[in-house]
């Protein structure tokens, strides 16, 4: 027999011996029971669960001095009909920016800007635009009016100095007589300072103009209103 054919058998025979030495010895390892792998992993899952608890018993709950509340922006007062109402049937309603008494460029109920942007003559609005632009306005107008008047106002009365401060300017009716009498106290007084403000510059000079004395009485007739 060839020499090389011999030892091919014989590596035939050792190879085929290992491979039946590694099977029995795979058949004789020794696995762990199901129900024992289970029982492992709820020792470990209690284990883990006693852990957490005591974590959580050692955690100082917060108190009411910990807790930091978030301040509340004071909402704007809404606007009273009475006063929309008032501004509408002196200023009337146009669709198309006009030339006021003074020079400035208006649109809708005598509005100079809308959406902070100075009304260029050309421009157009709709009414529901212009109720919108009015009720924006007459906010800011109130905010402003609440920082400088430091006694109690009706909504009336806020409605009949808003009125005045769209017509006029808010920055004139902040400096004016009319808000130093009525931080005295002295609302009569201040009621009373109303009528003083019926004048429109006309081309450099300050006319007295029928229709703003007739706002003006509307305005006081408002403030002197009892009910809010």
């Amino acid at each position: 027999m060839n020499k090389y054919f011999d030892s091919a058998i014989v590596i035939t025979s050792i190879c085929s011996l290992g491979l039946a030495t590694l099977l029995t010895t795979q058949d004789t390892i020794a696995y762990p029971e199901t129900d024992t792998v289970k029982d492992i992993q709820l020792e470990r899952l209690d284990h883990s669960l006693e852990v957490n608890l005591k974590d959580l018993e050692t955690v100082t709950p917060p108190t009411n001095a910990d807790i930091t509340k978030t301040p509340q922006e004071p909402q704007p007062k809404p606007i009273s009909a009475t006063t929309i109402n008032l501004i509408k049937e002196f200023e009337g309603f146009e669709s198309q920016a006009y030339i006021d008494t003074d020079g400035t460029p208006v649109i809708g109920y005598g509005l100079s800007k809308i959406a902070g942007e100075a009304v260029q003559l050309g421009d157009r609005i709709s009414p529901k635009q212009a109720d919108t632009a009015l009720n924006t306005q007459l906010q800011k107008i109130q905010q402003k009016l609440d920082r400088v008047v430091k006694v109690k106002l009706s909504d009336r009365q806020l409605g009949a100095l808003a009125s005045l401060s769209f017509n006029v300017g808010v920055n004139s009716v902040e400096n004016s007589t009319l808000v130093k009498k009525l931080n005295t106290g002295d609302y009569a007084g201040a009621a009373n300072e109303f009528l003083r403000w019926d004048k429109a510059n006309i081309r450099g000079r300050l006319v007295q103009m029928p229709g703003l004395t007739r706002r003006r009485q509307a305005e006081r007739q408002l403030f002197l209103h009892q009910n809010s």
